[in-house]
């Protein structure tokens, strides 16, 4: 018997060739898209988005506060018993607002879908958002959020994006306590009937999920009336603000929170893959540039990261973290220091195999097993991407080169570019 070499590591390759698995698409009566990623795993999950996020919201809490009282009351249910069947059943449902969009997501096991299936048509269509219910989620929000507004890492992470928007655009909106306590019940019923119970939506599932399945889902959801919402006109003009940086004073805090960014080309940009490389390189993975320099080898910081996050209209490149309030002038420094030497001094072969490797690796978990397949697909669809966009990304990690990041962050780590965010003390 042949033994195993356990003292020398296997070699890495590159990913070959990437094939995407697509969906089964099918449609409910009512014209509703259903995609399957069918499998014979029996554990199923389905997953409702509706056009529901928070840039749709009347006022500030309302598209988040529906989201999650969904699974609080129905007209035929009390809270304690949706609970007890839900539970019975070992499913769980799963609530999510982002700023595009709203989910409801079941997780069943595929033989008691005749079962669950009719609760999650009954949390959609038949949420009531009862006063008692009502009174007592927002003094639960209330208490939640005077605890973090304690919290500079919250405020920073609440605030920073209206530094680059400007207050009133959909994706600069922030919310504070008086917007929460001046929220009421009608808000919330408008809301689910104009964006749940008669809103557009789309239906995506992984699991094992049969034919019966697929008409039960059509039985409970194929007459709703899927209508394209008229929403009222979004203001997307941008009113980024005067100042580049910015302090918001936290009396005695023990650490100061950072946010600096700006807003970077979007998805479909030909610099965006290489961007998201580079930022990986800066500070997107534990052996990163700025974990080394700041954490490692300065110890102001537990962690800090950069990375770009992505709206369906707009990307934002932000580098955060928190450091001890006496450091943070110095910690600003070499953060900005960190992305002078990429534009002055080429990245090392060395560094730069280790993050394609890495980037490499990340991608494949980010595929396996059905629920990120699901995952994968959703993003591309409800974002407006062909599905050949996550191989045109492989292939740009497999051949960037140093001179290419160079450019890169020459034209975007300019210093002009950022915005900064310290919330701490002065």
């Amino acid at each position: 018997m042949t033994q195993p070499i356990r003292n020398t590591a296997p070699d890495i390759q590159d990913i070959k060739s990437v094939k995407i698995v697509e969906p089964q698409q099918y449609k409910l009566d009512n014209g509703v898209d259903v995609y399957v990623f069918n499998n014979p795993q029996q554990v199923v999950k389905i997953n409702i988005i509706f056009e529901a996020g928070n840039i749709q919201s009347p006022k500030p809490w309302v598209a988040p506060t529906v989201n999650k009282m969904l699974t609080e009351v129905t007209k035929n249910y009390s809270a304690a018993e949706l609970a007890e069947r839900i539970d019975f059943y070992g499913a769980y449902f799963e609530t999510n607002t982002s700023s595009d969009n709203a989910s409801v997501a079941l997780y069943s096991l595929n033989k008691f879908l005749d079962k669950t299936i009719p609760l999650l048509s009954e949390i959609i269509t038949n949420a009531s958002f009862e006063k008692y219910e009502f009174d007592s989620f927002i003094l639960r929000k209330k208490q939640e959020l005077e605890v973090n507004l304690e919290k500079v890492n919250f405020i920073a992470s609440q605030r920073f994006t209206s530094l680059l928007f400007g207050d009133n655009h959909p994706y600069g909106k922030y919310s504070e306590l008086d917007d929460l306590l001046n929220i009421e019940r009608k808000d919330l019923i408008d809301f689910h009937n104009k964006y749940y119970a008669r809103g557009e939506f789309k239906i995506f599932i992984a699991g094992n999920f049969k034919d019966a399945d697929l008409k039960l889902l059509n039985k409970y959801l194929g007459d709703l009336p899927n209508e394209k919402v008229d929403s009222k006109l979004l203001d997307w003009t941008k009113s980024p603000s005067k100042e580049k940086e910015v302090l918001i004073p936290k009396k005695g805090a023990v650490q100061n929170a950072l946010r600096m960014g700006f807003i970077t080309p979007h998805r479909n940009h030909e610099d965006y893959f290489g961007l998201k490389i580079l930022t990986t390189i800066l500070g997107g993975y534990f052996g990163s540039r700025l974990m080394n320099n700041i954490r490692e080898d300065k110890g102001y910081t537990y962690g800090i990261g950069s990375g770009i996050s992505s709206f369906k209209n707009e990307s934002v490149f932000f580098i955060s973290t928190e450091v001890k309030s006496e450091v943070c002038a110095d910690a600003i420094s070499e953060i900005y220091k960190e992305m002078e030497i990429l534009n002055k001094e080429k990245v090392g072969e060395s560094e730069l195999l280790t993050v394609k490797n890495y980037l490499q690796g990340t991608f494949q978990r980010s595929f396996d097993g059905s629920f990120n397949l699901l995952d994968r697909f959703m993003e591309s669809n409800l974002n407006n991407l062909d599905i050949n966009y996550y191989i045109d990304y492989i292939e740009k990690v497999k051949s960037i080169s140093s001179d290419e990041l160079k450019l890169l962050a020459q034209k975007y780590y300019k210093r002009d570019n950022f915005y900064l965010l310290n919330v701490g003390q002065n």
